[in-house]
C-alpha cells in the first residue's frame, strides 16, 4: 500500500471521526483548553513512516561507510543498525496490516 493510498485511508477514517464526533459527544473525552497543538493521527503515522525511514537510511550509510574502510565504524555497529532496521520496517508493516484490516472491518459495519 503507498503513502497516497495510506492517506486516503486517513483522510476517510478522520471524515467519518469529525462526523461522529459533532453528532455525539462522549463524557469520557475532555475539551483541554490548555493543549496548544492537537495531536493527529495522521501525523503520528507519518512521523513514524519517516523514522523508519531514517533508521534505514542510518544502516545504509553505515553499511557504505563501513565497505569503504572508514576506521570509526565497527561490523558489529553495522550488524545492530540493520537489524535495527529491519525491524523497524516490519513493525511498520505488521501496524499497516492491522490498521488495513481494522478500517475493512470498520467499513463492514453495518449502521
Amino acid at each position: 500500500m503507498s503513502i497516497q493510498s495510506m492517506k486516503g485511508v486517513l483522510d476517510q477514517i478522520s471524515f467519518q471521526a469529525q462526523q461522529t464526533s459533532a453528532t455525539q459527544k462522549t463524557p469520557f473525552i475532555s475539551d483541554n483548553k490548555n493543549v496548544e497543538k492537537k495531536l493527529q493521527f495522521s501525523d503520528i503515522l507519518f512521523d513514524s513512516i519517516n523514522n523508519i525511514s531514517q533508521v534505514q537510511n542510518t544502516a545504509k550509510t553505515q553499511a557504505q561507510d563501513y565497505m569503504t574502510g572508514a576506521t570509526d565504524i565497527g561490523l558489529n555497529d553495522v550488524m545492530i543498525s540493520m537489524q535495527k532496521s529491519s525491524v523497524a520496517l516490519n513493525l511498520g508493516i505488521q501496524v499497516r496490516n492491522k490498521m488495513v484490516s481494522a478500517y475493512q472491518e470498520v467499513m463492514s459495519m453495518s449502521v
